[in-house]
């Protein structure tokens, strides 16, 4: 087994990422400056929940690997089949108990994305837009798990929109990434909204995500009474100006190179209005 594969499977950014939002959760939900131990726990709530799903994604997706992915480590025999099983039990229980240990409602919560992603590896992948909602949920319901894990009566109407906002981010990425993988998941029979319904939609599907993350945005700020200085409108600027390549991708949609161009835009763009807003909430607490 090379500690490599192990890292793989974890994809080890996103779910570094997703131990973040737990962490951010967390800390917009407590009353006082310090959360000690927790807040290491709940990182590893979220990191361990997240590299579980994603390496029993592999699991189940090995066959389709062989071929498509030949570099993913259960392919390129990193790491055994049986190993990558034991691995993702182990993932899984770590996950678990360290949700359990912050709260009943973290655990919960934990258990339910726990089930949903053995679900959605098994069963409910080739379902129409199913994978893009599972695993938005997944990513997006790590702010709770965190803010259950400190004040369960802090759920505010400000914290559900962000909840809302960063389940759009995600669905968007998901969506454009399928735009670019149309060939592959057509091969595959996977039903996803380009393979079905053609890229042309799908595109208009992006660029309505996109402005509705925008308008989330302004929602969030209104709500919250968030003074607009100039970082904010800074952010302004640059979403308008983004807008510009992302229509394009109207007429674009079968340029594979363009659509991966416009999906770095589009992910940039949304990862600086989510992160900017995280620093204000941050600033507030």
């Amino acid at each position: 087994m090379e500690l490599r594969a192990i890292t793989d499977l974890a994809r080890l950014k996103a779910s570094i990422i997703v131990g973040l939002v737990v962490i951010f959760g967390m800390i917009i939900a407590s009353t006082g400056p310090t959360l000690g131990l927790g807040l290491i726990f709940g990182f590893l709530v979220g990191f361990f929940i997240s590299a579980s799903t994603n390496t029993i994604n592999d699991i189940m997706d090995r066959e389709i690997d062989f071929f498509e992915k030949p570099n993913r480590p259960i392919p390129r025999k990193g790491i055994s089949v049986n190993e990558a099983k034991v691995l993702f039990s182990l993932e899984t229980l770590l996950g678990l108990i360290l949700a359990f240990y912050l709260s009943l409602y973290s655990f919960l919560l934990s258990a339910s994305v726990a089930i949903l992603s053995v679900l959605y590896s098994w069963q409910l992948k080739n379902i129409l837009l199913v994978k893009n909602i599972l695993t938005s949920f997944g990513i997006s319901s790590a702010l709770l798990v965190g803010v259950f894990a400190t004040n369960p009566e802090k759920i505010s109407i400000e914290i559900l929109l962000f909840f809302l906002l960063i389940f759009i981010v995600v669905v968007t990425f998901e969506m454009h990434k399928d735009i670019a993988d149309v060939e592959g998941d057509g091969k595959n029979e996977k039903n996803t909204i380009p393979v079905v319904f053609g890229t042309r939609k799908a595109a208009w599907v992006v660029i309505s995500l996109y402005l509705l993350s925008f308008i989330l945005y302004h929602g969030i700020l209104f709500i919250t009474g968030i003074p607009y200085p100039l970082l904010f409108w800074g952010v302004d600027v640059i979403i308008l100006l983004v807008l510009v390549p992302i229509f394009k991708l109207i007429n674009q949609h079968n340029d594979i190179e363009y659509v991966h161009k416009t999906r770095k835009l589009t992910m940039g763009v949304l990862l600086l209005i989510t992160v900017s807003l995280i620093v204000n909430f941050l600033a507030r607490t």
